[in-house]
C-alpha cells in the first residue's frame, strides 16, 4: 500500500499526542503538596524495642559431663605372634564395649588365633601340653571345670586334653596340638636284633601328637564375669601394648573436670546441690563426689607437634548404688551422663528480665527502664540484681514497683544508628 502524505502526518501527530500524555502523567505522579513533601523529608521517629517483665523461678546452673566407669580394671596385653607369623594383627574384634565377658569367651582373634577368658589369679607363663603338670595345670583344669566339670588333678591328662579339644571347637577353631617322640617300648622287641645288633625298626622315628594350649591364646582373669570397658586394638592392625581393657566392680561415674568446675564443687564442699540431666542415670539422687587430683598427659601442640608433659586436673568421683538404677543391666563403660550443679535458686514468684533491659547511670547503678501507661512514658528505675543465668536476671527494684507484663526497654533504635 503506498503512503500518502496526509497518511504520514497523522502518524506523526498521534505519535506526539501520546508522547504529551504520557509527560504530563509523569510530572502529575511526582508533584505532592508542600504537607506531602514535608511528610517525606521529616526525620524519622526514634523507637524502642520492648519485652515483657516475666514471673517465675530462676536457677543458676553449671553442667558439666561424666563417664560411666567401674572400680576395678583388667588391662589385656598383646599376645606374642602364633607359631610362623611374624606379625601379630587383629583378624577379628568380635566383641563391644559393654559386653560381657565369661569363662570361654574370645576375646578378640590374633592372626587367625583366639584368645580365651578364662577364670585364674596367674597368668599363663608357659605353653601346656599333654603330659605337663604343676600348679598351672590346675588351674588350667579349674578353669574348664566352670564349663565342662574337668577333674582338677594338677596333670594334664586325656580328660583334660579332651574338654579343652570341646572348648576350642564350640568357639569354631582347631586345638592346638605338638608332635613329641615316642617313649620306648620295653617289651619283647627290645632284644629282636638283626644283623650288627641293631633293631629292625631303629630306622623309623615314632611320634605321638599331644593337645596344647599356648600361653598366648589363654588369658587369665581373676574375677568373672567382666565387662569390656575399652577396646584399644584395630580391626586388620598389629597388636601391641594392651589390646582390651576389661572392668568389674562397682559402678561409678568419673568427669575431668576444668579449672572452673572444679573451684565451684570445692566451694560448695558437701553443700552441693547435685542432678543427674541426661544419660543413664536419670532421677537418680546425686551424692556429694569426691575430688582427686591426678598428673596426667598433656595435649600434644597441634602446631608444633611438641608433648606438653603431665599436668594437674582434678577429677570429680560419682559413686552410686547399682539397685538405684532403672534397666541396671544396660549399664554400659564409657557411656556419658550429665551432671548438673545448682548453685542457686530465686523465690518461684522472682521478677525476671532480660540481662540486656539493665543499664549503669553515670552514677553506677544499674538500672531498667519501664514504658508506663498508654502514652508509653519511660521510666528509670534502680534496681538490684540478685541472680544472672544464660542471659536472664531477676531483679528487686530499690524505689517503685515491677510486676510481670510490665514493658522493659531492651534496645533503643534511633536516627544515629539506624
Amino acid at each position: 500500500m503506498r503512503l500518502t502524505k496526509s497518511h504520514v502526518i497523522s502518524g506523526v501527530l498521534a505519535v506526539a499526542l501520546l508522547g504529551a500524555t504520557a509527560t504530563a502523567w509523569y510530572f502529575a505522579a511526582q508533584a505532592r503538596t508542600p504537607a506531602q513533601r514535608a511528610e517525606e523529608t521529616r526525620e524519622p521517629e526514634d523507637s524502642v524495642i520492648t519485652v515483657r517483665v516475666e514471673e517465675g523461678q530462676l536457677i543458676d546452673t553449671m553442667e558439666f559431663t561424666a563417664t560411666l566407669d567401674r572400680t576395678g580394671d583388667f588391662p589385656v596385653a598383646a599376645p606374642s605372634a602364633p607359631d610362623g607369623i611374624e606379625i601379630a594383627l587383629a583378624s577379628k574384634l568380635p566383641l563391644k564395649t559393654g559386653d560381657e565377658v565369661n569363662a570361654g569367651t574370645v576375646l578378640m582373634e590374633v592372626s587367625g588365633r583366639p584368645m580365651l577368658a578364662l577364670p585364674g589369679d596367674v597368668p599363663a607363663y608357659r605353653d601346656l601340653a599333654e603330659g605337663d603338670e604343676g600348679p598351672d595345670v590346675e588351674q588350667l583344669q579349674r578353669a574348664l571345670a566352670w564349663i565342662y566339670g574337668t577333674p582338677v588333678t594338677g596333670a594334664f591328662d586325656s580328660r583334660t586334653a579332651s574338654d579343652l579339644k570341646k572348648l576350642y571347637q564350640s568357639k569354631g577353631y582347631e586345638v592346638p596340638t605338638t608332635e613329641d617322640a615316642a617313649e620306648p617300648d620295653g617289651g619283647a622287641d627290645a632284644g629282636d636284633e638283626g644283623a650288627g645288633g641293631e633293631s629292625a625298626d631303629s630306622g623309623r622315628a615314632d611320634t605321638v601328637e599331644r593337645v596344647r594350649l599356648p600361653a598366648s591364646e589363654a588369658v587369665f582373669l581373676p574375677r568373672l564375669p567382666m565387662q569390656v570397658g575399652k577396646i584399644a586394638a584395630k580391626q586388620s592392625a598389629p597388636v601391641e601394648g594392651t589390646v582390651m581393657t576389661l572392668v568389674s566392680g562397682d559402678w561409678k561415674l568419673e568427669s575431668e573436670l576444668g579449672e572452673e568446675q572444679a573451684s565451684e564443687l570445692s566451694k560448695y564442699g558437701d553443700d552441693a546441690e547435685l542432678e543427674y540431666g541426661p544419660g543413664p542415670l536419670e532421677n537418680v539422687e546425686v551424692a556429694v563426689p569426691e575430688l582427686e587430683t591426678r598428673e596426667v598427659e598433656g595435649e600434644v601442640d597441634e602446631w608444633s607437634g611438641e608433648e606438653a608433659g603431665t599436668v594437674e586436673k582434678t577429677f570429680a568421683i560419682f559413686e552410686f548404688e547399682q539397685g538405684e538404677v532403672e534397666n541396671a543391666d544396660d549399664l554400659v563403660p564409657g557411656a556419658e551422663q550429665t551432671v548438673t550443679l545448682v548453685r542457686a535458686r530465686s523465690a518461684e514468684d522472682a521478677v525476671i528480665v532480660p540481662l540486656s533491659a539493665l543499664w549503669t547511670d553515670s552514677g553506677g547503678r544499674t538500672m531498667v527502664t519501664v514504658l508506663e501507661g498508654e502514652a508509653e512514658t519511660e521510666l528509670h528505675m534502680e534496681v538490684e540484681v540478685t541472680l544472672r543465668h544464660e542471659g536472664r536476671g531477676v531483679v528487686e527494684p530499690i524505689d517503685g514497683e515491677l510486676a510481670r507484663g510490665d514493658k522493659v526497654v531492651v534496645a533503643w533504635r534511633d536516627r544515629g544508628n539506624g
